[in-house]
């Protein structure tokens, strides 16, 4: 297994390490979480003992379902700027967080969801943000489709002009996203606006020789016009860098030991009635 430095996250009988490497390269790595009974919630004695098998399955279960649906989307919204559900992730919602917990086991791991084959996904969008950096932004969908029809380099992605570069998938507004994207693929003509949800917005090209948007060249993007002027709302610019904002194994401190030496209490009470 691949240790998080010397001592893997060791506190109160609390222990966490990464799991090995996930078969999706550049994404966030998985954690699992066990413990140390006594080191955790004290000695216990005999009769205490013989329920521990079944209460701190019934513990690492719990944990990990208040992790996807309570923890991880607070610290989300707490760490990342423009927060969308699919990073947040939560109770009933799609993305975010997730736990994998076998019945009987005394240990959870704990991941980003790396399904996602109608855009991005968050353990690829943030693992930039969660590495020791600088890294390079992840290049998401977006820009690969502005490349395919050949409105954007090789080398270059489309960034959110307002928006933190590591999420600029998710847009100056996801409301507009899918909309464009149909608009890109029946052909949008080079300087020419199209309207989209009451908004007008083109495309200007480095070096672009329409002389519609000539006084625009040097600043090749993607233009909303908004009362009766353009504003770029994504740059189309070499991929920026970013450094580390968070990691996995410090959301696991913070949030998981006392949780689960209160739910191993619990359920070591209940046991015991």
């Amino acid at each position: 297994m691949i240790r998080a430095g010397p001592d893997p996250l060791r506190r109160n009988g609390f222990k966490a390490h990464h799991c090995p490497e996930p078969a999706v390269r550049a994404t966030v790595q998985h954690m699992a979480i066990e413990f140390d009974v006594e080191k955790l919630i004290g000695k216990v004695d005999a009769i205490t003992a013989t329920q521990l098998p079944y209460a701190g399955s019934r513990a690492m279960n719990q944990l990990g379902w208040q992790l996807k649906s309570e923890a991880w989307p607070a610290f989300a919204r707490r760490t990342f700027d423009r927060t969308v559900p699919f990073t947040t992730g939560g109770s009933g919602i799609k993305g975010g967080l997730l736990y994998d917990y076998e019945r009987g086991s005394l240990s959870v791991s704990i991941r980003l969801d790396h399904d996602a084959p109608g855009g991005q996904d968050p353990s690829r969008y943030l693992s930039p943000t969660s590495r020791t950096g600088p890294n390079q932004i992840y290049v998401t969908r977006f820009s690969r489709l502005l490349r395919a029809q050949d409105y954007l380099g090789s080398s270059r992605a489309a960034v959110g002009a307002s928006s933190n570069p590591v999420l600029s998938d998710e847009i100056v507004n996801d409301r507009i996203r899918p909309s464009f994207y149909k608009q890109l693929r029946d052909r949008v003509v080079l300087g020419d606006s199209k309207t989209i949800k009451g908004n007008r917005y083109f495309i200007v090209r480095e070096g672009d020789s329409n002389a519609r948007v000539a006084h625009l060249r040097a600043r090749p993007g993607i233009y909303r016009i908004k009362n009766g002027a353009p504003s770029r709302i994504f740059a189309f610019i070499d991929p920026p860098s970013v450094r580390q904002k968070w990691s996995l194994e410090d959301f696991v401190k913070a949030e998981a030991p006392d949780r689960l030496r209160t739910l191993l209490n619990k359920y070591i009470a209940e046991a015991l009635r």
